[in-house]
């Protein structure tokens, strides 16, 4: 699966998503094969461009779930381009208070985890997908961290603000990526970074942003966002800006962006856990109960060199899953402290689109098999019971 600017579309391309209106109407299925007619009208709707499958490549799977998040967030950015181009251009908009409520309102208090949506981002794109991204996952951890809504508020409006400045970055600047910008231009991102800020302050009253929102958009703005660098001394961190902080880092890790491949869920949560200055553990744990990491079907790569497919996802620790190891058909319950001491995953074993492939006819074979689901189910208990006296972590 390729993502392939408007510019770039040519008849015959079939197309890997639906594509939807401004008001969330479905164009187009997922397979269709794009005609001159089809492509001059997705050059009306203002897309940038589209997911186009390879030749021979099947339709990836999506579930309902999926496939309304990819609505939602369609719609979404539309809105968030609409509302973020006025407040650019000093013009009121209060757009950004509705949309944080519609945010929080449909993932706000979600009490299962999503399967996290990975954009492929250009340029043109890149701060509208972030920001909605970012939000999203704000939303759920800020709601798992039983924050009050006037907080959740201010922490997913802010997620929508904070990357408005670089709508202000030069286009040339904006193309290269962040990794191969040279230290001066790095300056002129991070100047732009904080006029949008100011921007957005001296407007505020008239856009009805939350107090709260601009403050944490101001301390994030003024944070220098490389581990390598030591924070300043006795950081005095907005509530809610943590959690802002944290959910943007993995969404930009996990997303295709225009100067690096991602990494997977499981590497990025690795990356937040071992700097823990930046992103404290209270905060990434939250962020692991929003989002499947190791899902039940995904195959993976054990420390000792080995594969196999996850059976039963472990909702409490995701690094400690039930898998069978494809050598010899081993399980392996990894909370179980023998296996902990000598094995672990290493990551997730992804497709080149950076899909997780989840094996379902392989999985069937090991749930359908009496012994294999039986000890799945006594594991299950177990672990029910282990989490229950508050010894499973």
């Amino acid at each position: 699966m390729q993502y392939i600017r408007t510019s770039q579309l040519r008849p015959g391309m079939r197309i890997a998503r639906p594509i939807y209106n401004k008001r969330g109407v479905m164009l187009y299925e997922r397979d269709t094969r794009l005609t001159s007619q089809g492509i001059a009208g997705i050059e009306k709707f203002g897309l940038w461009g589209l997911y186009i499958l390879e030749p021979a490549e099947p339709v990836p799977p999506l579930s309902q779930e999926d496939i309304e998040l990819e609505r939602f967030l369609t719609v979404s950015t539309f809105r968030l381009k609409d509302a973020l181009s006025l407040l650019m251009n000093g013009m009121p908009s209060q757009d950004i208070l509705s949309l944080a409520q519609t945010v929080l309102r449909k993932y706000g208090s979600w009490e299962h985890k999503i399967n996290f949506a990975k954009n492929l981002r250009s340029p043109d794109d890149y701060v509208y997908k972030h920001s909605l991204n970012t939000a999203i996952l704000a939303a759920m951890m800020a709601s798992g961290l039983r924050y009050p809504y006037t907080k959740q508020l201010s922490i997913v409006c802010a997620a929508l603000l904070h990357d408005a400045g670089l709508l202000l970055v030069p286009e040339e600047i904006m193309e290269k990526g962040e990794n191969l910008l040279s230290p001066d231009e790095r300056r002129v991102v991070r100047g732009y970074l904080e006029k949008g800020y100011q921007m957005l302050r001296s407007e505020s009253k008239d856009n009805g942003l939350p107090e709260d929102a601009l403050q944490i958009v101001g301390q994030l703005t003024c944070i220098e966002h490389n581990v390598k660098i030591p924070l300043p001394q006795n950081i005095n961190w907005k509530d809610g800006a943590h959690v802002l902080h944290t959910a943007g880092t993995f969404d930009n890790m996990v997303s295709v962006n225009p100067d690096r491949a991602p990494v997977s869920e499981m590497s990025a949560i690795n990356f937040l856990k071992r700097h823990t200055e930046y992103y404290p553990s209270r905060y990434v744990n939250a962020l692991t109960q929003c989002i499947h990491i190791l899902p039940s079907g995904c195959c993976v790569e054990f420390s000792d060199g080995k594969k196999g497919i996850v059976i039963q996802e472990n909702h409490k620790n995701y690094a400690h899953p039930v898998a069978v190891l494809f050598s010899d058909n081993r399980m392996i319950d990894l909370t179980d402290a023998k296996f902990q001491k000598v094995l672990h995953i290493m990551d997730i074993m992804k497709s080149m689109d950076e899909r997780i492939p989840v094996d379902q006819e392989t999985l069937k074979k090991y749930s359908s098999d009496a012994r294999t689901a039986e000890t799945a189910r006594r594991y299950a208990k177990r672990r029910l019971q282990l989490a229950t006296a508050g010894r499973l972590f």
